[in-house]
């Protein structure tokens, strides 16, 4: 079995960590009055930019099978949007989703990616 990885980003790519509290912050005010975005479209828009830059790291003609480990929280539907776009952009996505949450939003993102067969 011949293993491969993604090249090292550019010298000149920094990389900014937020900490939960940081995320909670910017969600909420995203969420708040002001801001105007649901759960849902914050989801969309996690979602497409994991499968972007999976994209980007990992080509399609190199790497057209993707795992996609999903846990019960947001974070876990983010990965559910993502291995949707990484489908319609050519990947062949394999999901993990062992501990799925009660909660319609999550039932809908899996109907999605069940109804892409």
């Amino acid at each position: 079995m011949s293993t491969t990885s993604a090249p090292p980003p550019p010298p000149h790519v920094a990389v900014s960590l937020l900490g939960q509290d940081a995320s909670r912050a910017i969600d909420e005010e995203l969420m708040g009055p002001d801001g105007g975005f649901d759960i849902h479209q914050l989801m969309e828009l996690a979602g497409l930019s994991v499968a972007q830059a999976v994209a980007k790291m990992y080509p399609l003609q190199s790497h057209p099978r993707v795992l996609v480990v999903a846990g019960p929280g947001n974070n876990g539907g983010d990965a559910l949007v993502a291995a949707r776009h990484l489908f319609f952009f050519g990947y062949r996505p394999t999901v993990l989703y062992p501990k799925r949450p009660a909660k319609s939003l999550f039932a809908g993102l899996v109907r999605q990616l069940e109804n892409l067969g």
